[in-house]
């Protein structure tokens, strides 16, 4: 009788050692994937960190050169249009040539608002002159 609860003792700690391996080894393999879930993370969060500086330092370029293509357009406008203002001063093409680069490019942003509003001012055609 003895031998038998001794085998019965023996049994049930070997179930239980087999219990907490189990558990053991159920939270090894769960910290193996999540450690190998987080690595996958990490490098997917590194490669969309490259694509989105690479994108911004296209975008930036692209502005870049839009902006001087801006600036020579606007440059090339201004040294065509005035001899053709000198030549013919109420010429509805040229006026609606100049609201139209007005409306589409306007000044620079980096401008002070009050110069801005000093440049505009010069930029519009004078009133006509009171006639008596």
């Amino acid at each position: 009788m003895v031998a038998g609860a001794i085998a019965i003792l023996a049994a049930l700690g070997k179930g239980a050692a087999w219990a907490l391996n189990w558990k053991d080894a159920r939270a090894r393999t769960r910290a193996a994937k999540l450690q190998a879930w987080h690595e996958e993370l990490q490098a997917r969060e590194e490669q969309q960190d490259k694509r989105d500086r690479d994108y911004q330092q296209r975008i930036e370029t692209q502005l870049r050169r839009l902006a001087v293509e801006n600036r020579v357009l606007r440059r090339a406008f201004e040294l065509v249009a005035e001899p053709l203002r000198r030549l013919e001063p109420d010429n509805p093409n040229l006026a609606r040539a100049q609201l139209m680069l007005d409306r589409a490019f306007p000044l620079d942003p980096a401008l002070p608002e009050d110069l801005a509003s000093l440049t505009a001012m010069i930029d519009r055609p004078a009133p006509e002159p009171e006639r008596v």
